[in-house]
């Protein structure tokens, strides 16, 4: 079955793990669309087939529906959902809805948190810029994160920390706008970030990138009446290629 789906994915993605209901773990470089906008993104989109957005599943011709089960942002690397069958997506879906999973990222921004753990909420407005999607504080969902510092490290003349993120929503952009309001903004946002900070960061390590990365994810799902519980871990040791920073930095 694996086989069959390796042929679809884009050759930067991984298959991390898969459990005999047809639920997949995959990893995606920076870059890859979670899923084709339009039909010229198929190729630079998690499966190179085309999208049906009703049923928020890739369609490969010869093997079947891929369903989408969660998504990243195109900058953002990292662990991803799909279901290769209708049922075990929508048990997964339920528990997306029931709260009972948990992921984790891992974020380098620029500053120091005010507290090594922490809960930030807000309330997060949806705002259309052309084609794209900017976040703004408002009225709008509410949104909860919660935040562990892991270390901190100068560099460019700044303090940069690297952080653990745990979304308790999935609200749109909803890490990197809680890193925005809590003046923690991760090097290489080039919607909410400091650009003349990543401009710097680009000229002195030759390295441009969203430094946010989805690390870890667990979760308990309900199928056919029986229990499973299902857990991944990025095949990229993230933390450690941002601590090469700290040590090119203090070369």
């Amino acid at each position: 079955m694996l086989q069959g789906l390796q042929r679809f994915l884009h050759k930067d993605v991984s298959i991390v793990k898969c459990d005999g209901n047809g639920l997949v773990a995959l990893e995606k470089s920076r870059s890859v669309l979670s899923h084709p906008n339009e039909k010229n993104d198929e190729q630079n989109s998690l499966l190179g087939s085309p999208y049906d957005f009703e049923k928020q599943a890739y369609v490969c011709e010869g093997f079947g529906n891929v369903y989408l089960l969660n998504r990243l942002d195109a900058p953002v690397s990292g662990l991803i959902l799909v279901g290769l069958n209708s049922k075990v997506a929508e048990a997964v879906k339920i528990a997306f809805e029931n709260r009972k999973i948990s992921k984790q990222y891992v974020a380098l921004v620029k500053g120091y948190p005010r507290s090594k753990n922490a809960v930030w909420r807000s309330r997060l407005d949806k705002n259309f810029v052309g084609k794209s999607i900017k976040m703004s504080s408002g009225d709008g969902l509410f949104a909860e994160t919660k935040c562990s510092w892991v270390e901190s490290f100068r560099a460019c003349g700044v303090t940069l920390s690297i952080l653990n993120l745990f979304p308790v929503t999935g609200r749109t952009h909803q890490l990197r706008m809680h890193c925005f309001q809590n003046s923690l903004p991760i090097v290489g946002d080039e919607t909410y970030g400091d650009f003349r900070f990543n401009a710097i960061f680009r000229k002195n390590f030759e390295n441009y990138r969203l430094f946010l990365h989805s690390e870890k994810i667990s979760l308990a799902y309900t199928l056919e009446g029986k229990n499973f519980t299902f857990h991944a871990d990025s095949m990229t040791d993230f933390s450690a290629f941002l601590k090469n920073f700290s040590e090119k930095a203090n070369q």
